[in-house]
């Protein structure tokens, strides 16, 4: 619905904008609130007085549609929609406003030029299809499959679930309450987290004016650091004096946390606490993610997050009914996660490794 909705919004502008083919036509993006928008807003108004060809699209930007139509289009030429205001003339875009810069000088250049010698419509240069959205959510997909297969949130679960099981031998149903509740806790600091992650991406992109293109070529080394650092771990376990799962000197601290529980809501706590401990070891992916995700509108986002969260969070919720049924008991998966370190870190290695590369190449 919220697609056909935007579809819609991208059909009328055109339509609109085609009745004005020998005009120039300008996006104006501004928020409630904001100075230096307030502080364009005449000079905009200055320029249509001044121009009789040209015509302007003011929008503000605080509605779900009037953001995915802006982060769209900043998409479109390059750039993500950081902040505002953000005007695009033809094939250029202009971010900020103020009488300290000459950005309305290079504004009105910008609008002489298409008048005199036309430009295309900016809205032209967004591509309404929906590869992007399937490709955002195979990279989406890929990535959480890595951080579900890490070795210390299985680690973490494993230990757990001893603890309780430990204290309450015959109290299976305790240890199944325990286990749901402990993964409830991580799937809503995570979901906090990424949350905080993509607002934070799209400050810093707003703020250093860090194009698109090259924010992913960022994003994209730094899937292929992560992957080689695992790859690395596969083969030299230990190797360089760190590894990437819960450090060393963390794990006595995390295990007497753990060690502590005796309830159902104490798992729930002590959930919200390992989330800290976990970060370091399961934070490459998910920083990779907030990364791409931060690139759409937060409310947007929000959804593919959601889905993140349930793959990442599905071996937990297996090794607890895996338990609690009795197909395996809690020692034996802990067994079978030491014997497959290595070959759970070649697999996740790959993974971002081949990840980090297609986004290089431009494949995702």
């Amino acid at each position: 619905m919220k697609r056909l909705v935007f579809l819609t919004i991208i059909i009328l502008l055109v339509s609109i904008s085609s009745v004005y083919a020998e005009e120039t036509v300008v996006y104006f993006f501004w928020g409630n609130g904001c100075p230096h928008c307030a502080a364009e807003k005449p000079f905009i108004e200055d320029m249509q007085e001044k121009y009789a060809d040209l015509v302007v699209q003011s929008i503000e930007v605080s509605s779900q549609e009037s953001a995915q139509l802006f982060n769209s289009m900043a998409q479109a030429y390059g750039t993500s929609a950081g902040g505002v205001p953000m005007t695009f003339v033809g094939d250029e875009f202009f971010v900020g406003y103020g009488n300290y810069d000459n950005t309305g000088i290079f504004i009105e250049e910008a609008i002489a030029n298409c008048v005199e010698n036309g430009c295309i419509d900016p809205l032209s240069k967004i591509e309404t299809n929906s590869e992007t959205d399937d490709i955002s959510l195979i990279q989406l997909l890929s990535l959480a499959m890595v951080d579900a297969i890490n070795p210390c949130e299985l680690a973490v679960l494993v230990i757990l679930m001893t603890a309780i099981l430990t204290k309450f031998p015959k109290n299976k149903n305790k240890a199944l309450k325990s286990g749901l509740s402990f993964s409830a806790a991580i799937f809503i600091m995570y979901l906090f987290f990424g949350i905080l992650l993509i607002t934070g991406f799209k400050f810093v992109t707003g703020f250093t004016q860090l194009s698109g293109m090259w924010f992913y070529k960022l994003l994209a080394g730094f899937a292929i650091l992560m992957g080689l650092l695992n790859i690395k771990d596969a083969i030299w376990y230990g190797g360089g004096g760190f590894i990437m799962e819960v450090p060393m000197r963390w794990r006595p601290k995390m295990k007497e946390i753990i060690n502590g529980t005796t309830s159902i809501g104490g798992a729930f706590i002590v959930g919200l606490i390992v989330s800290f401990f976990l970060t370091p070891c399961t934070g490459g992916p998910y920083f990779v993610a907030g990364g791409i995700l931060s690139e759409m509108a937060l409310i947007t986002a929000i959804p593919y997050l959601l889905i993140y969260m349930c793959v990442f969070i599905s071996p937990m919720i297996a090794i607890t009914l895996i338990v609690y049924f009795g197909f395996m008991a809690v020692e034996d998966i802990g067994g079978w996660r030491e014997k497959n370190l290595k070959k759970l870190h070649w697999v996740a290695g790959l993974l971002m490794l081949g990840m980090g590369i297609a986004m290089l190449m431009g494949w995702l």
